[in-house]
Protein backbone atom coordinates (compact mmCIF):
# COMPACT_ATOMS: atom_id res chain seq x y z
CA UNK A 1 0.00 0.00 0.00
CA UNK A 2 1.61 3.58 -1.05
CA UNK A 3 2.31 5.99 1.89
CA UNK A 4 0.41 9.10 2.01
CA UNK A 5 1.94 12.24 3.03
CA UNK A 6 -0.54 13.75 6.01
CA UNK A 7 -0.15 17.88 5.95
CA UNK A 8 -1.63 19.68 8.48
CA UNK A 9 -3.02 22.89 8.42
CA UNK A 10 -2.28 25.52 11.62
CA UNK A 11 -5.44 27.42 12.43
CA UNK A 12 -4.28 31.01 14.12
CA UNK A 13 -6.71 32.69 16.46
CA UNK A 14 -8.87 36.02 14.58
CA UNK A 15 -6.37 38.64 14.03
CA UNK A 16 -3.10 36.60 14.13
CA UNK A 17 -1.23 35.25 11.02
CA UNK A 18 1.26 32.49 10.17
CA UNK A 19 4.68 33.17 10.07
CA UNK A 20 7.39 30.46 9.59
CA UNK A 21 4.92 28.13 11.40
CA UNK A 22 4.04 30.38 14.48
CA UNK A 23 1.24 32.26 14.80
CA UNK A 24 1.81 36.23 15.06
CA UNK A 25 -0.37 39.03 15.18
CA UNK A 26 1.33 41.11 12.63
CA UNK A 27 -0.23 44.43 14.16
CA UNK A 28 2.27 44.24 17.47
CA UNK A 29 5.32 41.96 16.68
CA UNK A 30 8.66 43.49 16.60
CA UNK A 31 9.74 40.46 14.27
CA UNK A 32 6.66 40.50 12.16
CA UNK A 33 5.60 43.98 11.94
CA UNK A 34 2.46 44.36 9.57
CA UNK A 35 4.63 41.66 7.65
CA UNK A 36 6.18 38.26 7.83
CA UNK A 37 9.76 39.14 8.34
CA UNK A 38 9.86 43.14 9.02
CA UNK A 39 11.72 43.48 11.90
CA UNK A 40 10.94 47.15 13.69
CA UNK A 41 14.68 48.21 14.27
CA UNK A 42 15.88 48.79 17.54
CA UNK A 43 14.54 52.04 19.60
CA UNK A 44 11.20 51.16 17.98
CA UNK A 45 7.63 49.61 18.47
CA UNK A 46 5.38 48.27 16.07
CA UNK A 47 2.12 49.81 16.50
CA UNK A 48 -0.99 49.14 14.10
CA UNK A 49 1.20 47.36 11.92
CA UNK A 50 4.21 50.05 11.16
CA UNK A 51 7.41 50.48 12.89
CA UNK A 52 7.53 53.61 14.65
CA UNK A 53 10.14 54.88 16.88
CA UNK A 54 9.18 55.29 20.48
CA UNK A 55 10.91 56.69 23.99
CA UNK A 56 9.46 56.99 27.45
CA UNK A 57 10.50 58.22 30.77
CA UNK A 58 8.54 57.82 33.96
CA UNK A 59 6.50 60.32 35.58
CA UNK A 60 8.91 63.31 37.12
CA UNK A 61 10.38 62.84 40.56
CA UNK A 62 11.28 66.35 41.92
CA UNK A 63 14.13 66.89 44.81
CA UNK A 64 14.61 70.27 46.59
CA UNK A 65 17.95 72.19 45.10
CA UNK A 66 18.49 75.83 46.01
CA UNK A 67 17.12 79.57 45.63
CA UNK A 68 16.36 79.54 42.38
CA UNK A 69 18.00 77.25 39.99
CA UNK A 70 18.83 78.04 37.09
CA UNK A 71 21.75 75.10 35.50
CA UNK A 72 22.49 72.09 36.18
CA UNK A 73 25.09 69.92 35.60
CA UNK A 74 26.27 65.99 36.20
CA UNK A 75 29.37 63.99 37.43
CA UNK A 76 30.25 61.95 40.57
CA UNK A 77 31.36 63.67 43.42
CA UNK A 78 31.92 61.58 46.08
CA UNK A 79 33.44 58.96 44.15
CA UNK A 80 30.67 55.90 44.72
CA UNK A 81 30.00 55.37 40.55
CA UNK A 82 26.40 57.12 41.14
CA UNK A 83 25.87 60.42 39.11
CA UNK A 84 24.84 63.34 40.58
CA UNK A 85 23.91 66.77 40.55
CA UNK A 86 24.89 70.38 40.88
CA UNK A 87 22.96 73.49 40.06
CA UNK A 88 23.26 77.08 40.44
CA UNK A 89 21.56 79.13 42.58
CA UNK A 90 21.78 82.97 41.23
CA UNK A 91 19.04 83.75 43.97
CA UNK A 92 21.10 82.74 46.90
CA UNK A 93 24.84 83.19 45.05
CA UNK A 94 25.07 79.15 45.82
CA UNK A 95 25.71 75.97 44.11
CA UNK A 96 23.51 72.79 45.23
CA UNK A 97 25.10 69.69 45.19
CA UNK A 98 22.69 66.69 45.66
CA UNK A 99 24.31 63.10 46.25
CA UNK A 100 22.61 60.54 44.03
CA UNK A 101 21.85 57.04 45.30
CA UNK A 102 21.77 54.60 42.47
CA UNK A 103 18.43 54.52 42.05
CA UNK A 104 17.45 57.59 40.34
CA UNK A 105 16.98 59.35 44.19
CA UNK A 106 19.41 61.68 45.18
CA UNK A 107 19.95 62.99 48.67
CA UNK A 108 18.87 66.61 50.20
CA UNK A 109 21.17 69.12 48.97
CA UNK A 110 24.47 70.63 50.81
CA UNK A 111 24.85 74.06 49.29
CA UNK A 112 28.79 76.04 48.37
CA UNK A 113 29.02 80.25 48.09
CA UNK A 114 30.15 81.24 44.75
CA UNK A 115 29.98 84.54 42.80
CA UNK A 116 27.33 87.13 42.34
CA UNK A 117 24.58 85.88 40.11
CA UNK A 118 25.91 82.37 39.07
CA UNK A 119 24.03 81.77 35.87
CA UNK A 120 25.75 78.51 34.60
CA UNK A 121 27.35 75.55 36.17
CA UNK A 122 29.96 73.04 34.46
CA UNK A 123 32.15 70.54 36.51
CA UNK A 124 35.90 68.79 35.16
CA UNK A 125 38.58 67.76 37.02
CA UNK A 126 41.23 71.52 37.13
CA UNK A 127 43.74 70.11 39.22
CA UNK A 128 44.56 66.45 38.07
CA UNK A 129 43.65 64.59 41.58
CA UNK A 130 40.66 62.66 39.75
CA UNK A 131 38.31 64.23 41.73
CA UNK A 132 35.32 66.41 40.07
CA UNK A 133 35.62 70.11 40.61
CA UNK A 134 32.75 72.74 40.25
CA UNK A 135 33.22 76.20 38.13
CA UNK A 136 30.19 78.86 37.84
CA UNK A 137 29.90 81.99 35.88
CA UNK A 138 29.13 85.27 37.85
CA UNK A 139 27.10 87.71 36.30
CA UNK A 140 27.38 90.76 38.46
CA UNK A 141 31.06 90.59 39.07
CA UNK A 142 32.60 89.47 35.69
CA UNK A 143 34.38 86.35 37.27
CA UNK A 144 34.27 82.55 37.56
CA UNK A 145 34.19 80.48 40.88
CA UNK A 146 36.10 77.38 40.94
CA UNK A 147 35.53 75.29 43.64
CA UNK A 148 37.67 71.97 44.12
CA UNK A 149 36.24 68.85 45.34
CA UNK A 150 37.38 66.92 47.78
CA UNK A 151 36.04 63.63 46.41
CA UNK A 152 33.42 63.51 49.27
CA UNK A 153 31.04 65.26 48.07
CA UNK A 154 32.37 68.45 49.66
CA UNK A 155 34.66 71.24 47.74
CA UNK A 156 36.96 73.82 48.88
CA UNK A 157 35.93 77.32 49.44
CA UNK A 158 35.71 79.02 46.20
CA UNK A 159 38.86 80.76 44.11
CA UNK A 160 37.34 83.68 41.62
CA UNK A 161 39.08 84.36 38.13
CA UNK A 162 38.61 87.35 36.07
CA UNK A 163 36.59 87.04 32.65
CA UNK A 164 34.20 89.27 30.27
CA UNK A 165 31.13 91.61 30.93
CA UNK A 166 27.58 89.56 31.23
CA UNK A 167 29.88 86.13 31.48
CA UNK A 168 27.00 83.63 30.99
CA UNK A 169 27.74 79.97 29.32
CA UNK A 170 30.78 77.82 30.01
CA UNK A 171 32.56 74.98 28.72
CA UNK A 172 35.54 73.14 29.69
CA UNK A 173 38.26 71.60 27.95
CA UNK A 174 41.43 71.46 26.85
CA UNK A 175 42.00 73.95 24.29
CA UNK A 176 45.90 74.12 24.08
CA UNK A 177 46.29 70.11 24.18
CA UNK A 178 48.71 70.56 27.38
CA UNK A 179 46.94 67.89 29.04
CA UNK A 180 45.07 70.39 31.53
CA UNK A 181 41.43 71.20 31.46
CA UNK A 182 40.65 74.88 30.51
CA UNK A 183 37.80 77.08 30.95
CA UNK A 184 35.68 78.91 27.92
CA UNK A 185 32.81 81.63 28.92
CA UNK A 186 30.54 83.19 26.50
CA UNK A 187 30.36 86.77 28.05
CA UNK A 188 26.77 88.24 26.84
CA UNK A 189 27.35 91.94 27.39
CA UNK A 190 31.22 92.80 25.95
CA UNK A 191 30.08 89.98 22.70
CA UNK A 192 33.24 87.93 23.35
CA UNK A 193 34.02 84.61 24.36
CA UNK A 194 37.24 84.70 27.24
CA UNK A 195 39.74 81.60 27.45
CA UNK A 196 41.25 80.93 30.67
CA UNK A 197 43.95 78.43 29.96
CA UNK A 198 44.17 75.93 33.09
CA UNK A 199 47.41 75.28 34.92
CA UNK A 200 47.10 71.88 36.38
CA UNK A 201 46.55 72.96 40.05
CA UNK A 202 43.23 74.48 39.77
CA UNK A 203 44.77 77.88 39.01
CA UNK A 204 44.20 79.55 35.66
CA UNK A 205 46.50 81.62 33.81
CA UNK A 206 44.90 85.32 32.78
CA UNK A 207 42.28 85.49 29.93
CA UNK A 208 42.33 85.73 26.54
CA UNK A 209 39.24 87.31 24.47
CA UNK A 210 38.16 86.92 21.43
CA UNK A 211 35.27 88.77 19.49
CA UNK A 212 32.38 86.75 18.68
CA UNK A 213 28.13 88.01 17.87
CA UNK A 214 26.70 89.89 19.46
CA UNK A 215 24.78 88.64 23.36
CA UNK A 216 26.59 85.32 22.94
CA UNK A 217 24.26 83.08 25.29
CA UNK A 218 25.75 79.71 25.08
CA UNK A 219 29.66 78.00 24.50
CA UNK A 220 29.96 74.54 23.21
CA UNK A 221 33.47 73.13 21.83
CA UNK A 222 34.31 70.75 19.10
CA UNK A 223 36.65 70.03 16.27
CA UNK A 224 34.54 70.82 13.63
CA UNK A 225 37.39 70.96 10.67
CA UNK A 226 38.85 67.87 11.35
CA UNK A 227 42.01 69.04 12.55
CA UNK A 228 42.40 67.43 15.91
CA UNK A 229 42.40 70.96 17.44
CA UNK A 230 39.04 72.12 19.43
CA UNK A 231 37.31 74.68 18.23
CA UNK A 232 34.50 77.18 19.45
CA UNK A 233 30.76 77.67 18.94
CA UNK A 234 28.35 80.68 20.70
CA UNK A 235 24.72 81.07 20.31
CA UNK A 236 24.18 84.43 19.70
CA UNK A 237 20.64 86.26 21.07
CA UNK A 238 20.81 89.33 19.51
CA UNK A 239 21.11 88.85 15.59
CA UNK A 240 19.92 84.81 15.91
CA UNK A 241 23.40 83.70 14.91
CA UNK A 242 26.05 81.23 15.94
CA UNK A 243 29.56 81.91 15.96
CA UNK A 244 32.76 79.30 15.07
CA UNK A 245 35.71 80.36 15.80
CA UNK A 246 38.26 77.56 14.75
CA UNK A 247 41.07 76.92 16.97
CA UNK A 248 44.98 76.55 16.13
CA UNK A 249 45.66 74.10 19.37
CA UNK A 250 48.12 76.92 21.12
CA UNK A 251 44.78 78.49 22.95
CA UNK A 252 44.09 80.79 20.20
CA UNK A 253 41.50 80.97 17.64
CA UNK A 254 40.77 82.15 14.23
CA UNK A 255 38.43 85.34 13.52
CA UNK A 256 34.75 84.14 13.39
CA UNK A 257 32.61 82.51 11.16
CA UNK A 258 28.50 83.49 11.49
CA UNK A 259 25.93 81.25 10.42
CA UNK A 260 21.77 82.25 10.84
CA UNK A 261 19.92 80.21 13.04
CA UNK A 262 16.39 81.15 15.08
CA UNK A 263 14.88 84.09 17.00
CA UNK A 264 16.65 83.67 20.36
CA UNK A 265 18.75 81.11 20.23
CA UNK A 266 19.33 80.58 24.30
CA UNK A 267 20.64 77.40 24.23
CA UNK A 268 23.10 75.35 21.85
CA UNK A 269 24.60 71.68 21.72
CA UNK A 270 26.60 69.85 19.51
CA UNK A 271 27.20 66.17 18.16
CA UNK A 272 27.02 64.17 15.23
CA UNK A 273 23.49 63.81 14.26
CA UNK A 274 23.33 62.85 10.85
CA UNK A 275 26.39 60.06 11.32
CA UNK A 276 29.19 61.07 8.98
CA UNK A 277 32.04 61.96 11.51
CA UNK A 278 31.15 65.67 11.02
CA UNK A 279 30.45 67.42 14.27
CA UNK A 280 26.80 69.21 13.90
CA UNK A 281 25.25 72.33 15.43
CA UNK A 282 21.68 72.56 17.85
CA UNK A 283 20.25 75.63 19.27
CA UNK A 284 17.04 76.28 21.01
CA UNK A 285 15.27 79.47 19.78
CA UNK A 286 13.06 80.72 22.46
CA UNK A 287 11.25 83.15 20.29
CA UNK A 288 10.22 81.03 17.71
CA UNK A 289 9.31 77.86 19.65
CA UNK A 290 11.99 75.80 17.22
CA UNK A 291 15.30 74.21 17.67
CA UNK A 292 17.68 75.00 14.34
CA UNK A 293 19.76 71.98 13.41
CA UNK A 294 22.97 72.87 11.42
CA UNK A 295 24.79 69.70 9.49
CA UNK A 296 28.57 70.43 9.44
CA UNK A 297 30.39 69.87 6.53
CA UNK A 298 33.83 68.44 7.82
CA UNK A 299 35.85 72.05 6.91
CA UNK A 300 34.41 74.55 9.44
CA UNK A 301 31.32 75.56 7.83
CA UNK A 302 27.92 73.94 8.05
CA UNK A 303 24.93 73.37 5.54
CA UNK A 304 21.64 76.25 6.10
CA UNK A 305 19.79 75.32 9.14
CA UNK A 306 16.51 72.92 9.16
CA UNK A 307 13.95 73.79 11.65
CA UNK A 308 11.75 71.14 14.03
CA UNK A 309 9.20 72.72 15.94
CA UNK A 310 9.25 71.69 20.04
CA UNK A 311 7.44 73.43 23.02
CA UNK A 312 6.80 76.96 24.12
CA UNK A 313 10.16 79.30 25.02
CA UNK A 314 12.60 76.58 25.02
CA UNK A 315 15.57 77.89 26.80
CA UNK A 316 18.03 75.30 26.59
CA UNK A 317 18.94 71.90 24.53
CA UNK A 318 20.84 69.08 25.38
CA UNK A 319 21.83 65.47 23.13
CA UNK A 320 21.34 62.23 24.19
CA UNK A 321 20.24 58.73 23.03
CA UNK A 322 17.13 57.69 25.07
CA UNK A 323 15.75 54.92 22.49
CA UNK A 324 18.37 52.58 22.16
CA UNK A 325 18.89 52.81 18.32
CA UNK A 326 22.16 54.44 18.34
CA UNK A 327 21.48 57.48 17.30
CA UNK A 328 21.75 61.08 19.02
CA UNK A 329 18.39 62.74 19.74
CA UNK A 330 17.41 66.03 21.51
CA UNK A 331 15.76 67.60 24.02
CA UNK A 332 14.72 71.22 25.35
CA UNK A 333 13.39 72.76 28.56
CA UNK A 334 10.08 74.45 27.23
CA UNK A 335 10.19 77.53 30.25
CA UNK A 336 6.15 78.35 28.61
CA UNK A 337 4.56 75.20 29.33
CA UNK A 338 6.65 73.55 31.75
CA UNK A 339 7.90 70.42 29.65
CA UNK A 340 10.34 68.96 27.98
CA UNK A 341 10.15 68.06 24.15
CA UNK A 342 12.22 64.79 23.02
CA UNK A 343 13.06 64.71 19.51
CA UNK A 344 14.37 61.16 18.17
CA UNK A 345 16.82 61.31 15.41
CA UNK A 346 16.79 58.88 12.34
CA UNK A 347 20.70 59.26 11.95
CA UNK A 348 20.22 61.06 8.85
CA UNK A 349 20.11 64.63 10.68
CA UNK A 350 16.14 64.65 10.85
CA UNK A 351 14.07 64.55 13.82
CA UNK A 352 10.65 62.60 14.28
CA UNK A 353 8.05 65.20 15.44
CA UNK A 354 8.66 65.91 19.43
CA UNK A 355 7.01 64.15 22.50
CA UNK A 356 6.66 66.47 25.59
CA UNK A 357 6.91 65.38 29.24
CA UNK A 358 5.65 67.59 31.94
CA UNK A 359 8.74 68.92 34.45
CA UNK A 360 8.19 71.23 37.28
CA UNK A 361 7.59 75.19 37.22
CA UNK A 362 10.11 77.44 34.82
CA UNK A 363 12.47 74.98 33.54
CA UNK A 364 15.88 76.37 32.35
CA UNK A 365 18.49 74.10 32.42
CA UNK A 366 19.02 70.38 31.34
CA UNK A 367 21.75 67.59 31.77
CA UNK A 368 21.30 63.97 30.38
CA UNK A 369 22.97 61.08 32.64
CA UNK A 370 22.44 57.67 33.70
CA UNK A 371 21.48 58.28 37.08
CA UNK A 372 20.02 54.86 38.59
CA UNK A 373 21.91 52.02 36.58
CA UNK A 374 19.25 50.57 34.51
CA UNK A 375 21.52 51.55 30.85
CA UNK A 376 18.32 54.00 29.68
CA UNK A 377 19.50 57.52 29.77
CA UNK A 378 17.83 60.12 32.28
CA UNK A 379 16.70 63.90 32.06
CA UNK A 380 17.35 66.73 34.57
CA UNK A 381 15.77 69.88 34.61
CA UNK A 382 16.32 72.81 37.27
CA UNK A 383 13.11 74.57 37.86
CA UNK A 384 13.63 78.19 38.74
CA UNK A 385 10.02 79.10 40.18
CA UNK A 386 10.03 76.12 42.46
CA UNK A 387 13.59 75.68 44.04
CA UNK A 388 13.70 71.96 42.36
CA UNK A 389 14.96 69.86 40.16
CA UNK A 390 13.33 67.35 37.89
CA UNK A 391 14.27 64.11 37.01
CA UNK A 392 12.65 61.84 34.39
CA UNK A 393 14.44 58.18 34.57
CA UNK A 394 14.28 56.96 30.70
CA UNK A 395 12.40 53.73 30.21
CA UNK A 396 12.07 51.10 27.13
CA UNK A 397 8.82 52.05 25.37
CA UNK A 398 7.27 48.68 25.63
CA UNK A 399 7.48 48.98 29.58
Amino acid sequence: MEAKALTLVLQCAAGDDCCNGACTNLQDSLSNCGACGNTCPAGSTCSSGTCELCTSFQAQATFDAGSGPISVAVGDFNGDSHIDIVAANPNSNTASVLLGTGSGSFQAPTTFPVGPGPNVVAVGDFNGDGDLDIVTTNYFDNTVSVLLGTGSGSFQPQATFPVGSGPIGIAVSDINEDGNLDIVIANQVSNTVSVLLGTGSGSFQAQTTFPVGPGPNVVAVGDFNQDNHLDIVTSNVNDGTVSVLLGTGSGSFQAQTAFPVGSLPFGLAVGDFNQDSHLDIVTSNVNDGTVSVLLGTGSGSFQPQVIFPVGSFPFSVAVGEFNGDAYLDIVTTNRGDNTVSVLLGTGSGSFQPQATFPVGSRPIGVAVAEFNGDGQFDIVTSNVNEDTVSVLLGKPCDD
